[in-house]
C-alpha cells in the first residue's frame, strides 16, 4: 500500500469514526425514540409520512491487483477509489378506514466514484464519475382485513420502479446496475427494474407472488421477465419454495428462455423430539434450470444451477459463533440473471474475486464461513473460498484460486453501521492463464452508512 492510500485510509478511518462517536453518544436517545426523526405526519393506525436519508462512503485500496496484471486486463492500474452514494426520498402509508393500506415510496440516487479506477475496471473509461437519477418509485396497496378469512393483508398489489427478491438472492435481486456511467460499483444502489408489478400473497404458511418486470441492466437487453412463486414455511422449522418464469429479451440466448426455480431449508432435529445438541443445524439448498431458447441454425444450451449449505450455531459458546459451509455451482451455460446480496457472500462470493472478476456462470465454489459476535453492536466473518472453473476448456487445469475475507461489522446505532474488510485472493493455475498475472492479491475496504 502506498503513503498516499495510508493517508487517505487514516483520513477515512478518522472521519467515520469521529461520526460514530458523536451518534453513539446519542445511541440511547436514538433507541427511546419510535419514529424517525424525519417522520413529519402521524396518523391513525399506522400511518405515516417521512423523509428518508441514506449516506454511504467507501474507500477501497488494494495491492497486485487482478493478480499483478490490472493494467493489462483492465487497461489502467487500479490501486484505491473512493465511492460515495446519498439517497434521499419521501415514504407513505395510510391506512384506510376499511383497514386497507395504500403505500408508496420514491427516492433519488446521486453516486460517486473518484480518486481512482475501481477494481473492476468499470470507470476506465470514464475517470471519476457522478451520477444523479431516480431509483425507487412505486406505490402499492394491501388489502388489510379485505378477506379476514385468509388473514389480514392477504393481498399486496405494488407497481412502479422496485426491486423482484427471491429468497436470498440466488437468481433475482438486483433488476438494475451500478457502476460504469451509474458510479459507485460496489455501494451499488441502483437495484430497481425499469418498472415491476408484484402481486404478493400470504395466508398461514403459505405466501407467493405474481410478478412482470423489465430489468435496467447495463446491455440495454430489453429484457422482460414473468412469473410465479410460491412458498410453504414453517417458522424455524423448514421451508420450501418453487418458481416458474419465462422471459422475453433482445439478447438472443435469453429470450423465450424459461426458468424453472426449487429451493428450500430445513432445521432437521427442531421439532420437539429432536436432539437438542443437533436443534441448531440448518440445511439450505436451491437449484435453478434454464431451458435456453433454440432457433433455426443457433442453438443455446440449458443451464443449471445449484447450492447445498450447512450451517451450525453454537449456542450455548460465547461469542454465539456459527459455523457454516457451502458448495455452489454454476455450469458453463448458465445465465447468472439478476443476482443480488443478501449477506456477505450471497451472492457475490468474495470481496475481491466475486466482486471484481468472476460470475456466477461456468464456476464451482466452496465456502467455509465462522462467524462470531464478540459484543452485541459487533460481528466478525472469517471466511474462505476455494474458486474453480466449471468448464475449463483450453486450460491447463480448473483450480482458480483461493480467497480469505475478514470482515468486521460494527453497529453503532439505529441509524449507524461501519464496516471493514480485508481480503487476500491467491491465484492457482486457472487464473493465471487467464490473467496473466501471478502475484497475490491484497484488498481493504472501509464502508460507513447513515440511515434513516
Amino acid at each position: 500500500m502506498n503513503h498516499h492510500s495510508t493517508f487517505q485510509l487514516t483520513a477515512a478511518c478518522a472521519s467515520l469514526l469521529l461520526s460514530a462517536t458523536l451518534m453513539a453518544g446519542n445511541a440511547q436517545a436514538d433507541d427511546a425514540e419510535q419514529t424517525s426523526p424525519l417522520q413529519f405526519y402521524t396518523g391513525e393506525n399506522g400511518s405515516y409520512a417521512k423523509v428518508t436519508l441514506e449516506a454511504n462512503l467507501g474507500f477501497f485500496t488494494q495491492d497486485n491487483s487482478w493478480f499483478g496484471k490490472s493494467e493489462d486486463n483492465l487497461g489502467k492500474k487500479s490501486d484505491s477509489w473512493w465511492e460515495s452514494l446519498i439517497r434521499p426520498g419521501l415514504e407513505a402509508s395510510f391506512t384506510l378506514p376499511s383497514t386497507q393500506t395504500l403505500y408508496g415510496r420514491i427516492d433519488a440516487v446521486q453516486a460517486n466514484t473518484f480518486g481512482g479506477i475501481d477494481a473492476g475496471g468499470t470507470n476506465v473509461e470514464y475517470g471519476d464519475v457522478d451520477d444523479l437519477r431516480i431509483d425507487n418509485a412505486y406505490a402499492g396497496w394491501r388489502s388489510g382485513n379485505l378477506f379476514s378469512s385468509l388473514g389480514e393483508d392477504f393481498l399486496d398489489i405494488s407497481f412502479g420502479r422496485q426491486r423482484y427478491v427471491l429468497g436470498d438472492g440466488f437468481l433475482f435481486s438486483n433488476e438494475g446496475y451500478a457502476g460504469y456511467n451509474r458510479a459507485a460499483y460496489w455501494i451499488g444502489g441502483r437495484n430497481s427494474a425499469e418498472y415491476a408489478g408484484i402481486i404478493r400473497m400470504k395466508s398461514g404458511n403459505w405466501s407467493g407472488d405474481l410478478v412482470y418486470f423489465q430489468a435496467d441492466d447495463r446491455a440495454e437487453s430489453d429484457t422482460k421477465v414473468g412469473g410465479a412463486n410460491v412458498e410453504y414455511a414453517v417458522e424455524n422449522v423448514a421451508s420450501l419454495g418453487g418458481g416458474f418464469y419465462s422471459i422475453d429479451s433482445d439478447m438472443g440466448k435469453r429470450d423465450s428462455m424459461q426458468v424453472y426455480d426449487i429451493r428450500g431449508g430445513i432445521h432437521p432435529f427442531a421439532f420437539a423430539d429432536g436432539i437438542a445438541a443437533l436443534k441448531p443445524l440448518r440445511f439450505d439448498a436451491e437449484y435453478v434450470h434454464e431451458d435456453a431458447n433454440s432457433d433455426a441454425g443457433t442453438s443455446y444450451g440449458n443451464g443449471n444451477a445449484w447450492h447445498l449449505t450447512a450451517s451450525y450455531q453454537f449456542e450455548t459458546l460465547a461469542w454465539k459463533p456459527t459455523l457454516s459451509y457451502r458448495y455452489a455451482s454454476f455450469d458453463e451455460e448458465y445465465d447468472s440473471l439478476f443476482y443480488g446480496s443478501s449477506d456477505w457472500g450471497s451472492w457475490y462470493q468474495g470481496e475481491i474475486l466475486g466482486e471484481y472478476a468472476l460470475w456466477n456462470e461456468n464456476l464451482d465454489s466452496h465456502m467455509l464461513r465462522l462467524k462470531v459476535q464478540p459484543i452485541d453492536p459487533v460481528t466478525v466473518n472469517l471466511i474462505y473460498y476455494q474458486f474453480m472453473v466449471h468448464e475449463a476448456d483450453g486450460l491447463t487445469s480448473d483450480d482458480y484460486a483461493d480467497e480469505y475475507n475478514l470482515i468486521v461489522d460494527w453497529a453503532v446505532n439505529d441509524n449507524l453501521s461501519l464496516s471493514l474488510v480485508g481480503a487476500i485472493a491467491n491465484p492457482d493455475d486457472a487464473a493465471r492463464q487467464l490473467t496473466g498475472g501471478d502475484d497475490n492479491w491484497s484488498y481493504m475496504m472501509l464502508f460507513g452508512c447513515v440511515k434513516f
